[in-house]
C-alpha cells in the first residue's frame, strides 16, 4: 500500500523509498506515475524533486553503491591478509542482503537489466564497486595471475548467488530446511570464497 508523505518529507526519504520501489519493480517495471503514487506524491512533486525518473533512479543506484563501497573499505581495513578481506567482504554483503534485501536486488537488477543505452559504461555507479572486487580477488596469491574477465566472472557468480538466495527468502519457509538455510548458505559462501582464495577460479 502506498505510503503518504508529508510536504516536509525531506528527499532523501523519497530516495529510501524508491530504493525498494525499483528494488521489487526494476527500472523498466515503474512509471514515473506508479513512483509517484507509491510514494504518495504528485508526478510534479517528483518531478520538481528529482527532474526526472532517470535521476530519481541514478540517485537510487549512487546510493547503493556508495553502501556497497563502505562494506569494501571496512573488509580492507579490518584485516592484513587478502584472503580475510575477500572473505569478510562476501560475509558482510550476504548479511546485508538477507536483512536488506533491496540492495542486493538492485545489484541483481543491474547485472540482469538491459539499460546500455541508458547508462553508459563510464556512469555506471556500479562500476567502482565492481572494480573493487576484482582488485581485491586478484589481490590474492593465488588469483593473481588470474585475467580480470575470470575474476569479474567469479564475483558476479557469488554475488549472482546471494542475490538471488536473498529474493528467494520468502517463499523459503514453504520448504522443508527452511530454518537452517540462511546458516547453511553462509558456510556454503565462505567455502566457495576460501576455495577461490587456495586455487583460483574454476574453469
Amino acid at each position: 500500500m502506498p505510503q503518504a508523505h508529508s510536504p516536509q518529507t525531506r528527499p532523501d526519504e523519497f530516495v529510501a523509498a524508491a530504493t525498494q520501489l525499483f528494488a521489487r519493480r526494476g527500472y523498466h517495471g515503474a512509471s514515473i506515475a506508479n513512483i509517484a503514487d507509491e510514494l504518495g506524491l504528485t508526478k510534479q512533486t517528483l518531478l520538481h524533486h528529482f527532474g526526472s525518473k532517470d535521476a530519481l533512479y541514478e540517485r537510487v543506484l549512487a546510493g547503493v553503491a556508495d553502501r556497497m563501497m563502505i562494506v569494501l573499505m571496512e573488509a580492507q581495513e579490518a584485516w592484513d591478509t587478502p584472503e580475510a578481506r575477500l572473505e569478510t567482504a562476501f560475509a558482510t554483503y550476504l548479511d546485508q542482503a538477507l536483512s536488506q534485501a533491496a540492495d542486493s536486488r538492485l545489484i541483481l537488477r543491474e547485472l540482469l537489466d538491459d539499460r546500455q543505452e541508458d547508462s553508459p559504461a563510464e556512469r555506471w555507479f556500479l562500476r567502482p564497486f565492481l572494480q573493487e572486487l576484482v582488485a581485491m580477488v586478484r589481490d590474492v596469491p593465488a588469483c593473481r595471475a588470474t585475467p580480470p574477465e575470470q575474476a569479474l566472472a567469479a564475483v558476479c557468480d557469488l554475488l549472482g548467488s546471494i542475490g538471488f538466495f536473498a529474493m528467494a527468502q520468502p517463499v523459503l519457509p514453504r520448504l522443508p530446511g527452511a530454518r537452517g538455510a540462511a546458516d547453511a548458505f553462509r558456510g556454503q559462501i565462505g567455502k566457495r570464497v576460501r576455495d577461490l582464495c587456495s586455487h583460483g577460479p574454476r574453469s
